[in-house]
């Protein structure tokens, strides 16, 4: 297999989940905030995935987008959940009592792009 196909094919597989997340964030502009932190993100996750494809070494075309496809997808989850267990918990009020339900809050930058999907 032709190593370009290989790595173009792994490149074009690791934007199909950004396209998704790009969907995501239009539909709900409250929390969501796009930025050039989501472009360079999305153009890094798309050389990663090339070059994963290359590296793996994808065996077929299927295999090549698989594992672009992968890449984005499997970051992002080890980093949201990084993310989440580093934040402090919620606590109750100094009466005991439940935080009222409020507005949705907007997202950081990271947190708008890694919530996406």
């Amino acid at each position: 297999m032709d190593s370009i196909v290989v790595f173009s094919l792994g490149m074009v597989g690791a934007l199909a989940p950004e396209i998704i997340r790009l969907y995501s964030i239009r539909e709900d502009p409250q929390r969501f905030a796009w930025s050039w932190f989501y472009l360079i993100a999305s153009v890094a996750f798309a050389g990663l995935g090339g070059l994963l494809a290359l590296v793996m070494p994808a065996t077929t075309y299927w295999g090549a987008l698989y594992i672009g496809v992968s890449t984005p997808v499997l970051i992002n989850s080890m980093a949201r959940k990084g993310r989440q267990l580093t934040r402090p918990e919620m606590r109750a009020g100094h009466s005991g009592s439940l935080p009222r339900p409020s507005a949705p809050k907007r997202y950081a930058l990271v947190d708008s792009y890694l919530n996406g999907l």
